[in-house]
């Protein structure tokens, strides 16, 4: 028994190691690939963890880098990089882009850093956006716009869950806006699921963008190659985007149409295509169509816009009115200018 009890000494100057390393180790997973002993927020508050991870899915520790970047003066206009990290073999490192800023209010629908919105799932109801494959945006309340509409944009990795990337950025919407005192009675909420962005198709030869009537936007030679990207009419946003040529718009969205209405530069346009309009030039406009304000837009591709001096190529000017003209009859646009 003498000679057992002393073989047990020499077990335990090996096991006790082992398991103050164990500890250490167990101890760097809880910190290094889990927020376990993190946080609940990130970027001064206005990032939940839990929302940053469903949308970095691959799993790791989130943390926000430098942190929250405000403009002096205004708490709407911020960035923050909300990252995660493991060193999981196999596990996925990705980051957010979070900012605030303020936008004119069709800025979805024009040209610049903003995805086609044709390829955009556009949502609305208490909280009104739009999310494409790895960039979406909320509409802040009225109440939070200053100089311009304000927003909350987002870049995610590509292929991210967008239902998680659109309820995130709501979620950031609201934070923001209760810290700048501009947070409605009833916080912003998704209603219902995201339209799936539509697959590209052949433009027909009967309809472009399925409007009887629409001119093709580019040299005829040109259509036979073409492709269009097509937005169902499920909601009160619709749009279409011939590649290269052309990205038509359509929106009701009373959310929508008062940012725009409240941006600076919006007023009085010449008469179109029989229509009394407003806008902030000849290609973003808004009519009156059946009493519901509704907003046209066409965005050139740079296709069209190297064709547009060739001959036979229509000019962009009789290609939008000849689109306000065919796809106002669907919305019931009433001719009212002389």
């Amino acid at each position: 028994m003498t000679q057992g009890k002393g073989n047990r000494a020499p077990r335990w100057k090996w096991i006790a190691p082992v398991l103050a390393l164990g500890v250490v180790l167990a101890g760097a997973h809880v910190w290094w690939n889990t927020d376990l002993l993190a946080g609940d927020e990130v970027c001064g508050g206005l990032v939940s963890t839990a929302r940053a991870g469903s949308v970095l899915s691959g799993g790791g520790r989130i943390s926000d880098g430098d942190g929250l970047d405000v403009r002096a003066g205004d708490d709407l206009e911020f960035s923050c990089t909300v990252e995660a990290s493991s060193f999981l073999p196999g596990a996925g490192e990705g980051h957010l882009r979070i900012s605030g800023t303020h936008e004119r209010g069709d800025f979805a629908f024009t040209d610049g850093r903003w995805p086609s919105p044709a390829t955009v799932s556009f949502f609305s109801g208490p909280a009104t956006g739009g999310v494409g494959r790895d960039h979406g945006w909320v509409l802040l309340p009225e109440g939070c716009a200053k100089t311009a509409p304000a927003i909350i944009e987002g870049y995610a990795p590509e292929g991210s869950d967008p239902t998680a990337l659109a309820a995130l950025l709501t979620d950031v919407a609201n934070r923001a806006a209760e810290r700048a005192g501009c947070a409605p009675d009833r916080p912003l909420t998704l209603s219902g699921g995201l339209p799936a962005a539509p697959a590209g198709q052949k433009v027909p030869d009967g309809a472009v963008c399925g409007i009887k009537g629409l001119t093709f936007p580019g040299p005829a030679a040109g259509r036979p190659a073409a492709r269009q990207t097509v937005q169902g009419r499920t909601g009160p946003t619709w749009a279409c985007e011939v590649s290269g040529h052309a990205t038509f718009s359509v929106t009701q969205e009373p959310r929508v149409l008062k940012a725009i209405a409240s941006s600076p530069g919006f007023g009085e346009q010449p008469p179109l295509a029989g229509l009394r309009v407003s806008g902030f030039d000849q290609r973003h406009v808004v009519a009156d169509c059946s009493g519901t304000p509704t907003y046209f837009s066409m965005e050139i591709g740079s296709t069209y816009q190297s064709a547009l001096q060739s001959p036979g190529t229509p000019s962009a000017k009789a290609v939008f009115a000849d689109f306000v003209t065919a796809a106002g009859k669907n919305y019931g646009c009433s001719t009212t200018a002389s």
